[in-house]
């Protein structure tokens, strides 16, 4: 039996690093995978500081590249050697949803690598070769990593159905919020505002597209450059009260809020009336669908995104307790931080 090292949930505040995980065997519908680039998600970080939801003594990391290695009986279409990366979403393939290709709303909404099933924060990892996408030449392993957060936010802007030269603004300016600004760009919008409080962060948002980028409580400033009337598009990508009542304060009379950023608490919105009176939709947007994947490499391969500029930290899997550490302790300047395997 060899044996690897990987990254181990164990609960509240407690990452583990072990090294005597067992290989993966594959089966005959899945391949091998030998990890080489796995990016640390917020909801890695939410799940360090809560407890969960993530299930204890589970391995994570669920944004992941790597290159096949073994190829299981009844795998078609990829071969050893493919640079890939994978939808790490777990579905049942035969569900209302999934038959309508919707998967991000099956029946095992979820159910992921990383969360309820083992994850990629280690040196191989066996995942359904349905699941696997390749990577274009073009594309490097640090941005194969990032298609899932690019997909988020391609699913975002695709369900908020916003027209080409309306307006937007994003609230907050992670790695998510970041990639809307972008995804945005792509989409056509004529003017696209940023609330941030981390300076660098506003920095990035600038350099990424961004019109222009106000601390949080500046939102008032972009309805002067509204004609006073607000964006026609709002997207949170923070999820938090705050954020929300500011949403509703700033979008234009008939636009919409899309709501991406997630958060176990009870929320409490001000001005909830507003809901009503000035006729506003509040769209909630989860993950995303094959198609949606293949879009967002697509991207990647035109160019049309710059994901590999929000790195701003490569680490070695040791120093990931560390890191989580700082990760939920902010203020900081970190955006994504990828733990190279290669």
């Amino acid at each position: 039996m060899n044996y690897l090292k990987g990254a181990v949930f164990e609960g509240k505040h407690k990452i583990s690093i072990q090294d005597d995980l067992p290989k993966p065997e594959i089966q005959s519908d899945e391949v091998l995978i030998q990890v080489k680039k796995v990016g640390i998600c917020g909801s890695d970080v939410g799940s360090y500081e809560t407890g969960g939801p993530y299930l204890p003594d589970k391995i994570i990391g669920h944004e992941f590249s790597g290159e096949i290695v073994e190829i299981g009986a009844n795998v078609k279409k990829l071969k050893k050697g493919d640079r890939i990366t994978v939808n790490p979403q777990i579905v049942c393939g035969e569900c209302y949803y999934c038959i309508h290709h919707q998967e991000n709303m099956c029946k095992l909404q979820n159910y992921s690598l990383g969360t309820t099933e083992n994850g990629a924060m280690r040196d191989f990892i066996n995942v359904r070769g349905d699941r696997v996408h390749k990577l274009p030449d073009n594309v490097s392993y640090e941005s194969g990593a990032l298609v899932e957060p690019i997909s988020i936010a391609v699913n975002a802007v695709q369900e908020s159905g916003i027209r080409v030269g309306q307006s937007a603004a994003v609230i907050g300016a992670g790695t998510i919020g970041l990639m809307v600004v972008q995804v945005l760009r792509v989409s056509g919008a004529n003017k696209i505002f940023v609330l941030e409080p981390v300076e660098s962060k506003q920095k990035k948002a600038l350099e990424l597209g961004a019109t222009k980028v106000f601390g949080p409580n500046a939102w008032n400033k972009i309805r002067r450059l509204t004609d006073k009337l607000g964006p026609d598009h709002v997207y949170d990508c923070v999820g938090l009260s705050t954020t929300i009542t500011t949403a509703l304060s700033l979008v234009k009379k008939g636009g919409c809020i899309t709501l991406i950023g997630m958060h176990a608490q009870t929320l409490e919105i001000n001005n909830a009336l507003l809901f009503t009176t000035n006729n506003l939709t509040l769209k909630g947007v989860y993950g995303y669908t094959q198609d949606v994947y293949s879009t967002a490499i697509n991207l990647l391969e035109q160019g049309r995104i710059n994901s590999e500029v929000i790195i701003t930290s490569h680490i070695k899997i040791e120093e990931l307790p560390s890191m989580f550490e700082k990760l939920a302790n902010p203020p900081h300047d970190e955006l994504k931080v990828i733990v190279d395997f290669d």
